[in-house]
């Protein structure tokens, strides 16, 4: 009876742990991020930690929030290139369990410009830094 008990028990186990295949791959870059800083290209602030700006990367997702006025959330889906990420077709629920894709430019207000192309000049654990010709400098810390 053992026997059956221990292998009903080691059955269950694999079935989930062979479920669980979607980890997070895209490293130190997966995580929630808090905007710290944004500095446009002429280097003058155009964001700090107070406007509440957020971004979260998970698998081949990316979220947007910002929480003060005029706050928004969307949902985004990027790709990772050599250099930096490829945001792309940002959607936004409309409810009846819909979404549509937006425009790029509702991106701007958190530093995503309109051809979605950011380089990643500075990535650690704790801190990451991007880049775009459009918007600046934005700096971020994990939390």
């Amino acid at each position: 009876m053992k026997k059956i008990l221990y292998f009903i028990v080691l059955l269950l186990f694999t079935s989930v742990i062979a479920s669980c295949n979607k980890r997070d791959c895209n490293g130190d870059l997966d995580g929630m991020w808090q905007l710290v800083e944004w500095k446009d290209p002429e280097g003058a602030v155009v964001a700090t930690k107070e406007d509440m700006i957020f971004y979260s990367v998970q698998l081949q997702m990316m979220n947007f929030k910002k929480l003060t006025p005029p706050e928004f959330n969307y949902n985004s889906s990027f790709r990772k290139m050599d250099d930096g990420i490829q945001v792309y077709d940002p959607i936004q629920y409309i409810g009846g369990g819909h979404d549509q894709i937006m425009d790029m430019s509702v991106l701007g207000p958190v530093g995503v410009p309109a051809d979605g192309i950011i380089k990643i000049e500075g990535l650690t654990s704790q801190d990451l830094v991007l880049s775009s010709p459009s918007k600046g400098i934005l700096k971020f810390r994990k939390y």
